[in-house]
């Protein structure tokens, strides 16, 4: 009512005015661009080398631009001393000093403005890499990984090029418009004059067509991320792509983005194909003015020849910055946009950030408690309610039930991929929310049934994640794991390289590789998510009798589809519909447990 009253105030008042809804927006707009500069300003800042370095890489374009002023007048003077065929040899020692100094100053610029910004795109991508490894589960739900690429590759690049290509050409062009102006009224203040007026004019009719040209290159640039995040998704899961026959589905899908781009790229070309003629037909316009007015000049004895060719020299060198600066304002609007979207990457909070009290459990094993825990990936879909459950230590408790009953999201709470929703996670008398998360998570091992792997060899994939692991400890561990021999057999042995997720591994040798990483982990808790899905029944059988050694004195939690599997469990746990049903011993439940007497009679019949 209150906001009511007051909007009918004012349009009741004669003397205000309401703002057209374009100028509130201009304002928003300019509000924007000012936050997206400072934000550009402090990443620069955080990132930039010795300051020295970037004054000197300044200084050395200033320089060479401040040399390139003196062409001209140096040429004035040779071409009247040709006229007047008194040409001396100091002159053209001192043009050809010139230019050498001018050359060599402009490739050591340029080399030191390499480096400030290889090292600032160098430092950014560190720091962006760092955070998108340490970022939460909950990021990478949100965000598709094509996208954060984009952000890490595609953004910098932008950046760095603003920096490298951009930046010393600007001052320079402001040092020569400048000098030129200068100089040229010193030469002659009417031919200075006539120019004056030409340049403004001709850049008024190509800026319109500059504005349109930044909009169709954001677009093209937000347009390539999106091509770029299906071409990654496509490439990861290309086995899924093929074993589906989805190849002409992806094809349309990325026939559709290249015809964007094409579409894109056709109305920048549209653009180019006005901005170029015109410019060169202005360059060339102007030109002809000034030689037609200065030939004039010439022919009156007003103008001496050389100074005409200096006059017609130092429009390129004013007329050449003018078009660098349209191209910096340009790439300055686009670094502007890729700084955005990297503050935002940088500013989401990492998982060692997050406010926690620093207090490490006890070196013995401990039960977990899991009390009144509730949890969905959105408020709307909730997959667990107020779930009770206590964990002894050294126990083995398994988990049976339906699919999307909550079992797999049970591990990804215990592992603090995720926080409850409502309720407390403890490892005794401490939430597990309160233990650092370093040494809370190096207390696991995860066997999964996906046994996914990294790019590289069997020994990396064995130590992943570990600083360093004893020879002997490994063969052990492979020996339990039931894959020492086939390692052995192997003509490079630890150092076979497996490929992109284990590719050249069968899917049971991958099954295996990961129980022998959790072998060698050492864990005080294991989980186990279908560790012996992929195996077959010689191998299943070995592996189990090695995952009964890996148990012994180890809190173990399984969650098992095959429930001969899980007979000798000291607890099983039935979930239906985010809820435990039952608890108890397999004997128990089969007498006790309707759904549960249910599935073993469906899977041993």
């Amino acid at each position: 009512m209150e906001t009511a009253e007051r909007a009918g105030m004012e349009r009741k008042s004669p003397g205000h005015r309401p703002q057209p809804m374009e100028q509130v927006k201009t304002r928003e707009e300019q509000t924007a661009a000012a936050m997206n500069t400072r934000q550009f300003i402090a990443l620069i800042r955080r990132y930039k080398p010795a300051t020295w370095l970037i004054v000197l890489a300044v200084a050395l374009g200033l320089g060479e631009s401040l040399l390139s002023l003196l062409i001209p007048l140096m040429t004035k003077n040779l071409v009247d001393e040709l006229s007047a065929s008194a040409l001396a040899m100091s002159t053209i020692i001192l043009l050809g000093a010139v230019f050498v100094i001018q050359t060599a100053l402009s490739g050591v610029s340029v080399y030191t403005m390499s480096y400030v910004g290889q090292h600032l795109i160098g430092g950014l991508r560190r720091d962006l890499w760092e955070r998108v490894v340490r970022l939460p589960v909950p990021f990478f739900d949100r965000n598709s990984s094509g996208e954060t690429m984009s952000r890490v590759t595609n953004d910098t690049n932008v950046i760095k090029d603003f920096m490298i290509s951009q930046v010393i050409p600007f001052f320079g062009g402001i040092v020569s418009i400048i000098g030129g102006v200068a100089l040229l009224l010193f030469i002659d203040w009417r031919m200075t004059l006539l120019m004056l007026v030409a340049v403004p004019v001709a850049f008024l009719i190509l800026w319109p067509l500059g504005s349109r040209m930044f909009k169709v290159s954001k677009a093209m640039q937000d347009e390539t991320a999106l091509f770029q995040g299906d071409l990654g998704r496509v490439l990861a899961d290309i086995r899924l792509v093929k074993a589906s026959l989805a190849e002409p589905v992806e094809q349309r899908q990325g026939d559709a983005r290249i015809m964007r781009l094409f579409k894109l790229g056709l109305k920048e070309a549209k653009i180019v194909s006005l901005v170029t003629p015109l410019m060169m037909s202005i360059m060339l316009l102007i030109l002809v003015m000034l030689i037609g007015y200065g030939g004039v000049r010439v022919a009156q004895g007003s103008l001496s020849g050389g100074a005409l060719v200096a006059i017609i020299l130092y429009m390129f060198q004013i007329v050449m910055p003018f078009t660098q600066m349209a191209s910096f304002f340009t790439q300055f609007q686009k670094a502007l946009g890729a700084s955005e979207r990297i503050a935002v990457l940088l500013s989401e909070k990492a998982e060692e950030e997050e406010d926690r009290k620093t207090a490490v459990a006890s070196s013995g094993q401990l039960p977990i408690l899991f009390e009144q825990v509730s949890f969905g990936y959105s408020p709307e879909r909730m997959l667990l309610h107020k779930l009770t459950l206590r964990l002894e230590p050294g126990q083995v408790t398994a988990f049976v039930g339906p699919s999307g009953t909550g079992k797999t999201t049970l591990f990804s709470l215990l592992e603090r991929f995720y926080e409850p929703l409502s309720g407390v996670i403890r490892y005794g008398n401490t939430p597990i929310a309160m233990l650092e998360l370093k040494e809370w998570r190096g207390r696991m091992a995860y066997v999964s049934q996906d046994s996914p792997m990294m790019a590289g060899t069997i020994r990396h994939n064995l130590m992943y994640g570990l600083e360093s692991a004893d020879e002997g400890r490994m063969k052990e561990a492979l020996r339990q794991a039931n894959l020492g021999e086939f390692v052995a057999s192997l003509p490079q042995g630890l150092e076979t390289e497996i490929g992109e997720r284990g590719v050249k591994l069968s899917g049971g040798q991958r099954q295996r590789l990961a129980i022998a990483r959790a072998i060698l982990r050492d864990p005080d808790i294991l989980l186990l998510d279908e560790a012996t899905a992929h195996l077959d029944s010689d191998s299943e059988h070995l592996v189990q009798e090695a995952l009964q050694s890996l148990m012994k004195a180890r809190t173990t939690l399984v969650i098992a589809h095959r429930l001969s599997t899980i007979r000798d469990a000291d607890k099983i746990v039935v979930l239906e519909k985010g809820e435990i049903s039952g608890e108890g011993t397999h004997a128990e439940l089969l007498d006790s447990h309707p759904l549960y007497s249910k599935l073993v009679q469906q899977q041993f019949n």
